[in-house]
């Protein structure tokens, strides 16, 4: 699953970002996330590695994307569609939840909680994956740490039967580094055919110390992607598994290495609001 640097080689074609005009997209109609929920919430991720808001999307939403989901991967003819960025979003109902004032708000609550320090002035991250046909297969058991603190994954197709796709993950395997060196450390030790067979070996064993999470469309599920290991299982090539990911928190955005080699992604609050 799920992390910012696996998706940058992929190309953003306009065609497939646009929306068609006949799916007149519902305004986002978000809960109010209660104090005790957060924390109940933070909780689970610091004990179970992974907690959820149930429900969080309405029907009606959830249909709205199910839908855009379908279309665009039929126009991708069956195959991998990804979606990467605010820019990538825009004019969709993803991108207007990331415009919500109350959406913002709850991954800062979230943050703050969880990594007990404010929130940093900076935007939310987000990516769609919609994984279908050979090309789907290609991008599972791509075990990762992400580049942010937070990673909220809200799913949206879930195949009912077969390989759906599972989410998997070694909950809470690493504390936030120090500087952006040792974060490369940490993912050029993970991020290696040897390291990437062995966990891939392990899920098929069924290892005690990962953790399968069968997910369940229109929840919100929030992990710390940053200090676990994670990937999703393949999904039938026949069915789709589509997962928006919205990631906050980059502790390493002003590494003057990681600026020195392009890798930054500083992003203003502003542009997120």
């Amino acid at each position: 699953m799920d992390h910012p640097d696996m998706h940058e080689g992929l190309i953003q074609d306009s065609a497939i970002a646009s929306v068609p005009e006949h799916l007149s997209r519902p305004l986002p109609n978000l809960p109010h996330i209660s104090d005790d929920q957060i924390d109940a919430l933070t909780m689970a991720m610091n004990t179970k590695g992974i907690g959820v808001l149930p429900g969080y999307i309405g029907a009606d939403q959830l249909a709205h994307l199910q839908a855009f989901v379908e279309q665009r991967v039929a126009g991708a003819g069956g195959e991998y569609v990804g979606l990467i960025g605010k820019a990538a979003h825009d004019g969709t109902m993803l991108g207007d939840i990331t415009d919500q004032p109350r959406f913002i708000e709850l991954l800062h609550r979230v943050y703050e909680a969880g990594a007990r320090r404010k929130a940093p002035d900076q935007s939310i991250y987000q990516v769609l994956r919609c994984l279908k046909g050979n090309s789907g297969l290609r991008h599972s058991l791509i075990f990762h740490y992400d580049s942010y603190v937070i990673t909220a994954l809200l799913p949206i197709i879930i195949p009912s039967e077969g390989n759906a796709g599972h989410l998997v993950m070694w909950p809470n395997s690493r504390g936030i580094r120090s500087s952006y060196p040792l974060n490369m450390i940490d993912k050029i030790l993970l991020d290696n055919k040897l390291t990437q067979r062995l966990l891939g070996y392990l899920v098929g064993r069924g290892g005690r110390w990962l953790k399968k999470v069968a997910m369940v469309p229109g929840n919100l599920y929030f992990f710390y992607g940053y200090r676990t290991i994670h990937a999703n299982e393949a999904c039938d090539p026949d069915k789709i598994r589509a997962t928006a990911l919205f990631h906050f928190g980059d502790p390493h955005a002003e590494s003057a290495i990681r600026h020195f080699t392009g890798k930054a992604k500083v992003r203003a609050n502003s542009a997120g609001k």
